[in-house]
This record gives structure tokens, sequence and C-alpha cells, in this order.
């Protein structure tokens, strides 16, 4: 527990103990023969005892994050070293073509872009077969400029195609040595 945390927690408990004793100054049996009433002193014990309970408890739950570990130490990947990206032509309208084998490193995504310089109105479709690429049912389509990630291990095992000839599929991938 911080120190902080520490002084916080003494001055909650001097401000009870504080109550408590000006709740005696007032009790006229306290005023006559200076003991201090029963009910006063379990109060005064219980607090002291709460303060110390939810002390114990915030050690734990401080000591519990201190000794967490997560996966690869840090919670999350660590940066890549490079990108590689690549394209596909779609040569033929209507046509599957597999996107070529690039792997895509664990905690990382694969990046797919309809490219900007395709025509006007052209639309990438991205399956994960040659049948669903070719069909606007069950394909996903990405119009001019636009991009969409996914979480797989290679861009070879998707598809890409289009209805108008020529259009391009752009594919990056960040990479670890």
């Amino acid at each position: 527990m911080s120190d902080t945390s520490k002084v916080t927690l003494g001055m909650s408990t001097a401000a009870a103990i504080t109550s408590v004793l000006a709740l005696l100054k007032n009790n006229a049996q306290a005023a006559q023969d200076g003991t201090i009433p029963d009910e006063m002193l379990q109060l005064l014990v219980a607090m002291a005892q709460t303060n110390d309970a939810i002390y114990q408890s915030l050690t734990g739950i401080k000591d519990s994050i201190d000794n967490l570990s997560l996966t690869g130490g840090q919670g999350w990947p660590p940066n890549a070293n490079s990108a590689r990206s690549t394209t596909v032509l779609c040569v033929a309208a209507n046509t599957a073509y597999q996107c070529p084998d690039l792997i895509v490193p664990d905690g990382m995504s694969l990046a797919i872009k309809s490219s900007p310089a395709n025509a006007v109105g052209s639309i990438v479709y991205v399956a994960r077969t040659p049948a669903e690429c070719t069909n606007p049912n069950s394909a996903w389509p990405l119009a001019l400029n636009e991009a969409i990630t996914y979480q797989i291990t290679n861009a070879k095992l998707l598809w890409v195609s289009s209805p108008i000839a020529g259009s391009i599929a752009v594919i990056t991938a960040e990479q670890r040595s």
C-alpha cells in the first residue's frame, strides 16, 4: 500500500476517534465519573477493526495485482520489425484470385484494401473460397479505397475478385524476424 493510502487510512481512523470523543464529551455519564460507556468502547473497537480489515484487504489486492503475470510478459504482442505489402491484380472480371503466401504473425492482422487506383465504382470482393469470392451474396465487398482486416495466419487463405477487370487488391501485414 502506498504512503498516501496509509496516511488517508490513518486520518480516517483519527477522525472517527475524534467523533467518538466528541460524543463522550456530550455524554453526561462520562462527564460525571470519567468512564467511557460500553457502547462507546464497542464502537471504537469496531471502527479500529474495520479500518484494519480494510487495510488488510487493500494490501492483499495490491499484492495480487503485483503478482499477476501475463502471457508474453506485457499483455500485448511485441512491435513488428517490418511490414510486407503486395497486390493481387484481378485480370479477368468475376474470376477468383488467391491471395499470395504472406504469413501473418500472432497478434497481427492482415489488411486488404481496394486500391485507390481502381476504376470509379469498382468493387473488390473478399472471401475464403473461390466460389464464395465470385458470389456477391457470400463475399465481403470493398468499395474504392476501402479496407478490412482479418486475424488469420496467412493471406493465402483468402480469395479476391472483382466484376471489373483490372481491379487491384492491396494486401499488407506487419512482420517479425
